[in-house]
């Protein structure tokens, strides 16, 4: 693992004590324990954080890490083996805000005063003598990786709950406890007393290109959204202020690509090249709207490659698979997507294919590819292992050097958060991807584009309402700025 070494002075002192069946750690009070946390799925920046509790004997859960800021409780949880914190599991995590045992349900030593069960996806906010029922939301929570994982990291909003808030949620010492409710093994548990840093301050929030000559792709998923037209002006902002050079829709089923560029034309702005084109492919009705004519456009399943002529001040080609990958629990169907489509790009590189492109010509991956569950489709289109060999040959690292594609990995703007979808029913998570070949690419400004938190002034400055991304659809638009060799 790497990481600044400086994240070493940083991270929890605490000492251990085993008490009964539990596994309890008590932090120690001491200013700037917490480094910078970054809900990601990387872990990098807990390095240096020391567990507050660990599991020495047999089961599921290892050790519990925490960290905090001013916004957020953060917790890494590591396990065993893989889990899927969303699904098929019974790990609970229970908060005793106050570390008051005589107020909330009374569990061992703690009053408990919120309980969330992740593999349910629900909870309970016990306060005074009522019972609420609770879904993510209530908690502010955000966890990652959205795959399964044996090391997962998650936020609470300390300002989710007014009930918590009441109770003095992040305001007083506290307790928590994170248990296997399957298994009846030791609980985790630790006490915490939050210390509420200010983060490091944002950058000032800028939506425009660092440099003109860079070429911006905006990838978003509307899921058949487009044309409602109780949802065009908010649509109609987000591009106006995102300004994108290449638009990449994904589920944009009603309407054919050139009814959608019409309908987007003033929104999008004049094309770079001075004329739009406009295609549509793919079973998921992926839609480019791109400055650059398409030398070829090839359906893979879902999903759909665009391999484009770039004209002056560009030369050369540029390769763009847009994904829209199949969904939730359909992991057969997206693994065979993903070898089909790594196939397609091992065999467009060694001239197998009827379309032929430069050696070093930039390759990009980019849309929704609906990572969740299984790791392997992660795997395949980074690293280019295909898994039906039979089917789609033995596959190859996939960039022009031997190396694997390059994870862009883009944050939001206003908060320390990785995810590209919010919906209901299942966490936040990172839907939303761009893989790309950094041996002959690189990215400039990127980001993921979600309007609510952002300061007033910049909403103003670029004629955005707090609503306006959430209320195109539940993916937030992900940007990237590619630079390109003249």
């Amino acid at each position: 693992m790497t990481g600044n070494p400086l994240t070493a002075l940083l991270g929890c002192s605490v000492f251990l004590l085993s008490v009964a069946l539990e596994t309890v750690a008590q932090s120690i009070d001491q200013a700037a324990l917490s480094p910078a946390i970054r809900i990601d799925g990387c872990f990098q920046d807990w390095k240096g954080v020391e567990p507050l509790a660990i599991n020495e004997r047999t089961g599921l859960l290892k050790t519990l890490c925490l960290a905090d800021d001013a916004d957020y409780l953060f917790l890494k949880l590591e396990f065993t083996w893989k889990v899927n914190l969303q699904a098929g599991n019974r790990i609970t995590l229970d908060l005793d805000v106050d570390d008051d045992p005589t107020s909330g349900l009374r569990k061992g030593r703690l009053g408990v005063d919120a309980s969330f069960t992740f593999g349910e996806r629900r909870g309970w906010i016990f306060s005074g003598q009522d019972t609420l029922s609770i879904q993510y939301e209530s908690l502010g929570l955000v966890t990652a990786p959205t795959m399964e994982s044996t090391i997962f990291e998650i936020a609470l909003s300390w300002p989710a709950s007014k009930e918590l808030m009441t109770l003095g949620f992040g305001t007083k010492p506290m307790r928590l406890s994170v248990a296997d409710e399957s298994d009846g093994s030791p609980p985790l548990i630790a006490a915490y007393i939050p210390q509420r840093p200010a983060r490091p301050g944002l950058p000032p929030i800028s939506l425009e290109k660092e440099d003109p000559t860079h070429l911006r792709l905006v990838t978003h998923n509307v899921n058949r959204r487009h044309f409602n037209p109780e949802k065009r002006d908010a649509f109609s902002r987000v591009y106006q202020a995102l300004q994108p050079d290449i638009l990449l829709l994904q589920e944009a089923y009603e309407g054919t690509a050139t009814e959608i560029l019409d309908y987007f034309r003033m929104a999008v702005g004049a094309p770079l090249s001075g004329r739009w084109y406009a295609y549509k492919a793919g079973e998921e009705a992926t839609v480019l709207l791109s400055p650059f004519p398409a030398a070829a456009v090839v359906h893979l399943g879902n999903s759909a490659a665009y391999i484009l002529d770039l004209t002056a001040p560009y030369t050369g080609k540029l390769v763009l698979i847009a994904l829209s990958m199949p969904c939730c629990d359909l992991d057969g169907a997206r693994q065979a997507e993903a070898d089909m489509i790594m196939a397609f790009i091992d065999n467009l590189k060694t001239g197998k294919t009827q379309e032929h492109i430069p050696v070093g010509t930039p390759i990009i991956l980019a849309g929704d590819a609906n990572l969740v569950r299984r790791t392997e489709q992660y795997t395949t289109l980074t690293m280019g292992d295909i898994q039906d060999t039979l089917a789609y040959g033995p596959g190859a690292p996939p960039d022009w050097d031997g190396s694997p594609f390059l994870d862009l990995l883009p944050y939001h703007l206003q908060r320390p958060m990785a995810y590209t979808w919010r919906g209901s029913g299942f966490f936040p998570g990172r839907l939303d991807f761009i893989f790309y070949s950094d041996s002959v690419l690189k990215i400039g400004r990127n980001f993921v584009f979600d309007t609510v938190g952002l300061p007033e002034e910049v909403l103003s400055r670029y004629g955005l309402q707090e609503r306006d991304a959430p209320d195109t659809y539940k993916h937030q638009p992900v940007v990237a700025d590619l630079i390109l060799g003249n």
